[in-house]
């Protein structure tokens, strides 16, 4: 009986392998790390000068806390500074459940409005995030 049990136990779990294995195999590199469970409601991102960030949306404004917290201190407000999938530097805004966004935060210049921020993570990863995936 033991035996039975543990074989059976073995066959589940080489089911969930052999199925994890085909799904990364599936999905395309470049953006099979876009949008991860476990990094839902915030965004780890790179600002204007390198510095490391954690950001989210709450009471309709971006929260943010430094990875630096000797030179930095957490703090919220309208905007945030980031690097996008390109390596340009944007300002990003909510407009409900948009995002205006201004090159290198010029808002008398054109603006554009997007239902997500593609932006940069701490390892330079290519990351999107919407307002409803942000808010708190």
């Amino acid at each position: 009986m033991v035996r039975v049990s543990f074989g059976l136990l073995v066959a589940v779990l080489l089911v969930i392998a052999a199925a994890r294995f085909t799904y990364n195999v599936s999905v395309e590199p470049e953006y099979a790390q876009l949008n991860e469970a476990w990094a839902q409601n915030k965004m780890e991102f790179v600002a204007w000068n390198n510095e490391k960030w954690s950001a989210w949306i709450h009471a309709n404004e971006f929260a943010k806390i430094p990875q630096n917290t000797a030179d930095w201190s957490r703090h919220s407000n309208a905007s945030l500074a980031y690097i996008n999938w390109e390596g340009e530097s944007w300002q990003a805004k909510i407009d409900g459940d948009l995002f205006l966004l201004a090159y290198q935060g010029n808002w008398q210049g054109p603006v554009d409005q997007s239902e997500a921020i593609r932006f940069r993570d701490w390892s330079g990863n290519n990351r999107i995030r919407t307002v409803t995936e942000l808010r708190r």
